[in-house]
């Protein structure tokens, strides 16, 4: 863990610093997709770039909102000072397909979201590693080889009040980020969006039965990450369904 770090006498702090660059990985990697992608749409492509700073650039309010709802649900209080990936992505995505549909487009929608679907979980990854720096997201106690142990000051240590070995959640997550935005890249095509709302919304539901931070409560028995996880898949396996039955349509 190293919450922060001074560098030529200013404070710098890796998560913000592993966010931003989650952000501009994401950004690059869809830029130079885009471009590979689709020559010869030069002014649709740029207004698309457009599209996703803009999106993105409305996620992190977005994030920090849908996580003091699910608090205020919980305890009653409506307190900003957290943030939730999930509520930044639905967001975020909602915002760029309705820019998207704005414009007269050669390239469709669906190319468009194939595009960003493997720079998604490339930016996600450096970003779970930078809430494993700011010690956030931790994980359960475990006596597995894996289990890593905070220090004194951080969320997990004032949590369970002690040093306890703990699950790395964060790092899992990362890994499986950076497994799944390799394998969209390679081998997801024109379906790489659907499949990668399911396998994230598939491997999201599981691992929370690790986390045991506070992520407040929509409803009981579930974390609000797991409903939602629920939901992302349930859209993919439609997104899957609907694009089969156009081929079969259209064939």
């Amino acid at each position: 863990m190293a919450p922060s770090f001074t560098l030529f006498g200013l404070t710098l702090y890796p998560y913000t610093l592993l966010m931003i660059a989650g952000v501009g990985l994401t950004v690059g990697m869809f830029t130079g997709l885009t471009v590979h992608r689709h020559k010869g749409c030069g002014e649709e492509n740029s207004f698309v770039i457009e599209a996703l700073l803009i999106a993105l650039a409305a996620a992190l309010p977005a994030a920090m909102l849908l996580d003091a709802l699910f608090k205020w649900v919980e305890r009653g209080e409506f307190v900003f000072g957290g943030a939730t990936f999930y509520g930044g992505l639905l967001f975020a995505l909602l915002l760029f397909w309705a820019i998207l549909r704005f414009k007269r487009r050669t390239v469709p929608v669906r190319d468009r979201f194939s595009d960003l679907a493997p720079c998604i979980p490339a930016g996600h990854a450096l970003g779970r590693v930078g809430c494993f720096l700011g010690g956030c997201c931790y994980g359960k106690p475990t006596d597995c080889i894996f289990g890593v142990t905070f220090p004194a000051g951080s969320l997990p240590y004032e949590h369970y009040g002690g040093a306890v070995k703990i699950h790395p959640t964060q790092l899992y997550e990362a890994a499986f980020l950076a497994l799944l935005a390799l394998f969209l890249w390679r081998f997801g095509k024109k379906n790489s969006f659907p499949l990668y709302l399911i396998l994230y919304g598939v491997f999201r539901f599981f691992i929370e039965f690790l986390r045991d931070d506070d992520r407040g409560m929509l409803l009981p028995v579930l974390s609000p990450a797991q409903y939602l996880s629920i939901l992302l898949v349930l859209l993919g396996a439609a997104l899957l369904l609907c694009s089969r039955l156009q081929r079969r349509k259209t064939k």
